[in-house]
């Protein structure tokens, strides 16, 4: 698991650049989205709609995106994918300087970037095992993670100064960046076609998701995988939400406010560096269940505490682990799964995963609405609880080897 191959890579270098551009575009715009839905209702829970409409999105689109990406180009997906995010967040630059800007603009921009997302991540995924040879694997994904990373330990604190200059600009920084990331995916010579299909090409949708579908469900691991994942992201993302909200309500300046992200972004981009070697040491199983119970236990202890400085360490102590955890995890799946269902394989676990997501932020602003900051925290803790219990108790997740012991099919 050396980086010496990826560094020589050229098309890997510019879908890498693209996306660490972009992402932290998006870190600023994700950041901004709550506080802009925020300013022009005043209401906690209105604004937690604009995360639910993206994680609606996202979530209602992942199944046949998943078969999609099978099935086109996956070069146009990722390319396509780009101009859209430029036409979307452009329209929120222009209509909030036009002074028009209103909630049900933020909720369908959301949306629709959630449903385009959607698209992107499993041909983006198939893309990375047509550029990436099999033994750089486990190194890319841990590259992702210090992007996503890095975005976080950028994007927000930046999103909340230009913000405090200009409620838009961050929006408008945002589609200049994936414009950027357009023109690099453009410039990558790898026709990065669609998958090979094994059987009908033109079997109707809904097949073509079965057959996903029933291929996930018959690996017990990645099964288990899905559906806790459900209940984890949930509840994190959840908890995320309530400290920002529940900051904003107490006066926090949002520069502030943006440090929450900026710790978690030097959290899990330490993890991210840390990544390649934790994974030749430990199994992918082992790492798991031990990430998953630091970030239950420092997510939970975010209740009994209201100062600003401890609500910032806590995540980024707990975010260390995640990029090991998720690159095992990815890597694991992207190994074991054929090419062919490689679009419906990570699509149907985003599905799954991701199913209760488009609640989070809604609830996540109700609970604080109703309960106030430390109950809401707490029944978010309670279930992260309940997942880092099934991961334990689960042979499948334990057992899953190093990712240099695991044959790619």
């Amino acid at each position: 698991m050396s980086a010496r191959g990826l560094l020589h890579n050229g098309d890997y270098l510019k879908l890498l650049t693209g996306q660490t551009i972009s992402s932290i575009g998006s870190a600023m715009s994700s950041f901004v989205f709550t506080l802009l839905g925020f300013a022009i209702t005043g209401s906690p829970v209105q604004a937690g709609l604009i995360g639910t409409a993206y994680a609606l999105g996202a979530t209602l689109a992942a199944l046949p995106a998943g078969a999609l990406a099978d099935r086109w180009s996956r070069r146009r997906i990722l390319i396509g994918y780009s101009f859209l995010g430029a036409v979307l967040f452009g329209s929120v630059a222009v209509a909030g300087w036009l002074g028009h800007l209103t909630l049900p603009h933020l909720v369908v921009v959301s949306l629709l970037n959630g449903a385009g997302f959607a698209m992107f991540m499993p041909a983006e995924s198939g893309a990375l095992r047509q550029i990436v040879a099999p033994e750089d694997i486990s190194t890319a994904l841990a590259a992702a993670h210090g992007r996503q990373n890095l975005a976080g330990l950028t994007g927000a604190p930046l999103g909340g100064l230009l913000f405090s200059i200009g409620r838009v600009i961050p929006v408008a920084v945002d589609a200049i960046s994936y414009l950027v990331m357009a023109i690099l995916l453009v410039t990558i010579r790898h026709p990065l076609p669609a998958a090979k299909p094994d059987g009908d090409a033109h079997e109707p949708m809904l097949k073509a998701i079965r057959s996903g579908l029933t291929w996930l469900f018959r690996q017990a691991s990645l099964r288990t995988i899905a559906v806790v994942g459900t209940i984890l992201n949930f509840a994190a993302n959840g908890t995320i939400l309530v400290l920002i909200l529940s900051m904003q309500q107490r006066g926090v300046r949002p520069s502030v406010i943006g440090l929450l992200e900026t710790a978690m972004g030097i959290g899990g981009l330490a993890g991210a560096i840390a990544s390649p070697k934790l994974l030749s040491r430990f199994t992918t199983g082992r790492i798991t269940v031990v990430a998953c119970w630091i970030i239950t236990v420092t997510f939970t202890a975010t209740a009994a505490t209201t100062r600003p400085a401890v609500l910032i360490l806590l995540p980024a102590f707990a975010i260390f682990l995640l990029p090991a955890l998720n690159s095992g995890l990815f890597g694991y799946q992207m190994l074991i799964t054929p090419d062919n269902l490689q679009g419906r394989t990570q699509s149907a676990v985003m599905f799954l995963s991701n199913i209760s997501m488009p609640l989070a932020p809604f609830l996540g602003g109700l609970f604080l609405e109703t309960f106030g900051t430390s109950t809401a925290l707490l029944i978010f803790g309670s279930l992260l609880v309940a997942g880092s219990v099934l991961l334990t108790v689960s042979r499948s997740i334990r057992s899953i080897p190093l990712l240099a012991e695991v044959e790619a099919v």
